[in-house]
C-alpha cells in the first residue's frame, strides 16, 4: 500500500513538472511572437484594406457582438441543434464570406494576396503551423483547468458537440459526418477568413495590432456562447493570429482550427464507445 502511495506521488509530481514546463516554454514561445508582431515584424498584410471595409467590419461586429450577447442572456436553454439548423448555420456563414470576397473583388482586392492563401511554401507554412497548435496546447488545457477549478462543475458542451456526441452514440454516421464536415472543415475555413483574414486585418490596420488582437479575440469567444470555455477560447484565437503574422498566411490559422476542432471531436467520438 506505501509502495503504491509513493508510485502515485511520484507519478504525480513527474506529470506536474511536465506540464509546468510546457507551459512555460509555450508562454515563451508565444511571448516573442507577440513581442516581434508588436516591434512591427508581423506578415499579415492590410495596406490594401480600407474604409469601406472598416465599415462593413464595423457593421458585422456589432450583428455579431449582438447576437453573442443574446445568446449569454438567454434565459431559456436553447433547443437542440437539428440537421437543418447545422446546415442553415454553415450556409449562412458562406454566403457572409461569400460576400465579403465579392466585395473585395469589385475592388480589384484579390483575396488570396490579401490572405496569403498561396504562399511560396506551403508545405512550411503548414509545418509552422501544426508546431504552433502543438504549442498552444499547454495554455488552452492550462485555462479549461483554470476555469473548471473556479467554477466546480462540468462545462457545459456547445450544441455541436452534444449533436456530434448524441450521433456518435448512436453509430449516426451521416449525422457524424454532417458535423466532423461542420467543425473539421467548414467552421476553420469560414471562422478564420473572417475573424481572422477580415477583422483582424481590418481592426489591424486603424487600431492597432494589441487592440485589434484582443477585440476579435474576444467576439470569437464570445459567439460560441458558452461563458466556462470563453477564456480557453479566447487564448487559442490568440494563438490562431499570432500564427497568422507569423506566416503571413491564414492557411496557418485555418490548419490550427481544424486540428483542434477534430480532436476534441475524436476524443468524443472514443469517449461516446468507451464509456
Amino acid at each position: 500500500m506505501i509502495v503504491m502511495d509513493w508510485a502515485r506521488l511520484v507519478v504525480g509530481a513527474l506529470t506536474l513538472l511536465l506540464a509546468t514546463v510546457a507551459i512555460a516554454l509555450s508562454l515563451r514561445i508565444y511571448a516573442r511572437l507577440l513581442a516581434t508582431v508588436r516591434a512591427g515584424f508581423g506578415k499579415v498584410r492590410v495596406e490594401l484594406l480600407g474604409v469601406p471595409d472598416f465599415m462593413v467590419a464595423a457593421v458585422l461586429i456589432a450583428w455579431l457582438g449582438s447576437s453573442a450577447l443574446h445568446g449569454f442572456l438567454r434565459h431559456t436553454p436553447e433547443a437542440p441543434l437539428t440537421d437543418t439548423a447545422l446546415r442553415e448555420s454553415a450556409a449562412l456563414f458562406g454566403a457572409v464570406i461569400g460576400a465579403i470576397g465579392l466585395f473585395l473583388h469589385g475592388r480589384r482586392i484579390s483575396v488570396v494576396r490579401l490572405f496569403g492563401l498561396n504562399p511560396t511554401d506551403p508545405g512550411s507554412v503548414l509545418k509552422r503551423g501544426a508546431g504552433l497548435f502543438v504549442a498552444a496546447l499547454p495554455l488552452v488545457f492550462l485555462c479549461f483547468g483554470l476555469v473548471q477549478a473556479v467554477v466546480h462543475q462540468e462545462m457545459e458542451m456547445q450544441e455541436i458537440a452534444k449533436y456530434f456526441q448524441d450521433a456518435a452514440r448512436n453509430s449516426d454516421w451521416k449525422r457524424i459526418l454532417l458535423a466532423a464536415g461542420m467543425a473539421g472543415v467548414i467552421a476553420p475555413v469560414t471562422e478564420e477568413f473572417l475573424f481572422r483574414g477580415y477583422f483582424y486585418g481590418v481592426l489591424r490596420r486603424y487600431l492597432g495590432v494589441l487592440p485589434a488582437m484582443l477585440l476579435v479575440s474576444a467576439l470569437f469567444a464570445a459567439i460560441h456562447m458558452n461563458g466556462p470555455v470563453f477564456l480557453p477560447l479566447f487564448v487559442l484565437a490568440i494563438c490562431f493570429t499570432l500564427a497568422y503574422e507569423a506566416t503571413g498566411s491564414l492557411l496557418a490559422p485555418m490548419l490550427m482550427h481544424a486540428l483542434f476542432n477534430s480532436a476534441m471531436l475524436a476524443a468524443m467520438f472514443y469517449s461516446a464507445h468507451h464509456s
